[in-house]
This record gives C-alpha cells, structure tokens and sequence, in this order.
C-alpha cells in the first residue's frame, strides 16, 4: 500500500518495470486515499488538487451548521466528507484520473469504508454538535444516520467500479469490525487493529466472523486484509493474529500501534514470514514466502474435522471462539487455539517446528506428535520427512 501522492512523486518506484516490483513481481500494490476526509491546507498535488475542486456542500456538517471536524493532526482538525453528496461520483472520477490512469497501482484503497459513524456523536473530544448528514437541521439517530452513511459509501463503491479501469481493485478499510453489507462492490476490506477493539466488544469471535463473511461476498480477485498491532517482540501475539489470519486466505501485516510520532510504520520481520522448506530454517527472504504450499482443507476443529470454522462464523455460534482449530496445507499446518484455556492437540503424525531467528525459544525446531497451545495462541508447523 502506497500513498495516492507516489503516483507522482515516486514513479520510478512503481509500475510494471518499477523498483518495487522488479524485486517482488507478485506485488499489488493500491494507492491509499480517504474517503472520509480532507486535511486542510494540504498541498501535495494529489490532495491539494481534489481539495480545490471540492464543493463546500459536500462535507458533513452538524445541527449548528458547521463543517463536521473529525481528526485532531495536533494544529488542524480533518474535515469530513459527506458520501450522500456528489462527492460519491467526483472521488471516483478524479482518481481515476490523477491516479489511475498511469497503470503504476493496481487499485485504490479507501480508507473509512466503515459500517457505523454514530459512534461520532458519542465522543467528547471535538467541538462539533451531532452530525445532520442529510441537512435538515436535525440529528439523526443513530440506526438512521448509519443507513444514510452506507448507503452513500455503497455509491461511492459503485461508482469507482464503473469509473476505474478495468480490473483496478477497490478496497476498503473496515476499522476494528465489520460485517458483508458491502460485499459485490469491494474486493475486500482491511481489519485495522486486530483485536484492539476488544474492550469494546470487538472481540475474536466477532471480528473473524466479519472477515469471513466479507471475505466471502467480495469481489474477485479477493484482497483480504488483517492489521495486527502490538509490541515488536509480542511474538504469542503475532503468532495468534497470524493463525487467525491462515484459517482463511488473506493478506497478513504486524507493525506498530497507531499511537506516538511514528505510526504503522515498522517493518518487523518473522520467522513464520518465510521458510526453506527444506532445511526449516526460518529465512529473511522473499523467495522462501509461500512456503506452506497451498492450502488443502479448510479449518476445522481438531476434535471434530466434520466441523468447520467457516460454518460457525457464518451461523454466528460463538462457540467458534471455544475450538482450537486447524488448517492444512501441501507442506504444513497451521493451529489457532482461541480459547481460555490450554489446550494439547494431538497432530496425528510428526511434524517440525520452524528453526527460527527472531523467536528461536518457541521455533526451536522439535520434532512434535503433538503440542500444548496456551490460551489465545496459534503455531505454524512444517511437515516432518516421513511424516503424514
């Protein structure tokens, strides 16, 4: 994921014959650009440019009138786009346009294709009154004020797919949680912060059960995503995001918090990143990715294989985050245990533990016929010569 400003500003990086790609040809790569609000001022031409066309009746404003402020940059406050206005339509076209056209993204990635906006009206830390999206002087409630955003942001979908050109992905970021209401239009959304809205109810079952469902309705090709944030040496939790993430397909990133003066913006390598499948041995590498091979089954529970993960998301049986689960691939396996508890899985054969570099006290490289999971904890295991 690139800024929408490097089709720019850093040509020479992108493209089919870019630096970026020469050195992972299998890359996609989408231009980020918010479809949720503007920083004012901003002068990048990309930004700078489709803030001078904006209309001033396309922002959210709230009851008394006043452009809707959504994020503190710490001198400026963002200011929120309305996608029930004809900036449903402008975006798209102007993307298109300004960054598309080269043929050097393969996509655009908007953020804030959210479910819900009402939590807006129940925070305390900016001096708007309640949000009158539709403009009759009164607020919304919630359930209405939800139905008018996505409605608009379901435009907005639509409308790119019929602006961009053919075959450019559009994807979206869902936040915390999400659900399918904009499955047929998005090629899939991000979950940004695995499990860090869990306080708020956002919690393992919830969140996996969303990226399924939209995993499920999107748009092919699928281009699922999973953000997991925490502390560069967390590695139980990695692994735990990681396996989640390998219960179905998707792409995986850890990186830092949100918070402080640099945010997202690590570049951690793990073990589980990349193998020699040969040797075991973890590898800095990106020619050694992929190296579980394609996936074989789906996830099922270990003490019932007729039971899978995917059914019970999709049935909504919270009994999903009770279940260690696994998943089988040509070279390996891969096991999440969500649960409270410790839980030993026998694994119905021999398998190896990765040879590890940054984690070589839990990827020691044994030989395993079966394994002890802690609670909210997932493993990647290699087969074994001679193994199943």
């Amino acid at each position: 994921m690139v800024d929408a400003e490097t089709v720019e500003s850093r040509r020479k990086w992108l493209g089919p014959q870019g630096k970026l790609r020469s050195r992972n040809p299998g890359l996609v790569l989408l231009a980020y650009f918010s479809a949720a609000d503007v920083i004012p001022g901003n002068t990048a031409p990309v930004n700078g440019d489709f803030i001078a066309a904006l209309d001033e009746s396309w922002f959210v404003r709230d009851t008394a009138g006043d452009l809707y402020k959504l994020f503190w940059l710490g001198d400026r406050w963002t200011l929120m786009l309305n996608p029930a206005t004809p900036v449903a339509s402008f975006m798209p076209e102007y993307l298109a346009e300004r960054v598309l056209a080269a043929g050097l993204v393969d996509g655009i990635f908007y953020d804030w294709v959210s479910d819900t906006v009402a939590w807006l009206n129940h925070r305390f830390d900016n001096p708007n009154q309640p949000i009158d999206l539709d403009g009759d002087g009164r607020a919304e409630s919630d359930d209405e004020l939800d139905a008018l955003w996505v409605a608009g942001m379901t435009e907005l979908l639509r409308n790119s797919r019929a602006a961009f050109p053919p075959g450019a992905l559009v994807v979206g970021n869902g936040g915390w949680v999400f659900d399918d209401r904009y499955g047929g239009v998005l090629n899939g959304r991000m979950v940004e912060g695995f499990l860090e809205g869990e306080e708020y109810g956002c919690d393992w079952f919830v969140v996996m059960r969303g990226h399924y469902l939209m995993d499920r309705a999107s748009v092919e090709p699928k281009v699922s995503l999973v953000m997991a944030n925490g502390a560069e040496d967390d590695f139980k939790h990695m692994r735990f995001a990681l396996a989640s993430v390998l219960m179905f397909d998707g792409y995986f990133c850890y990186t830092n918090s949100n918070a402080g003066p640099a945010p997202y913006l690590s570049t951690w390598w793990y073990d589980e990143y990349a193998v020699d499948i040969d040797s075991g041995r973890a590898a800095k590498s990106l020619e050694a990715r992929g190296y579980l091979g394609r996936p074989v089954s789906e996830a099922y529970n270990v003490d019932d294989p007729t039971e899978s993960l995917g059914r019970l998301l999709a049935e909504g049986d919270r009994r999903a985050s009770r279940e260690v689960w696994r998943r089988d691939f040509e070279n390996g396996i891969v096991l999440v245990n969500p649960s409270g508890a410790t839980v030993t899985v026998e694994l119905g054969g021999q398998y190896r533990k990765i040879a590890g570099q940054s984690d070589p006290a839990f990827n020691n490289g044994e030989l395993l016929t079966a394994i002890t999971l802690e609670p909210r904890s997932g493993v990647v295991l290699l087969k074994a010569p001679g193994g199943p």
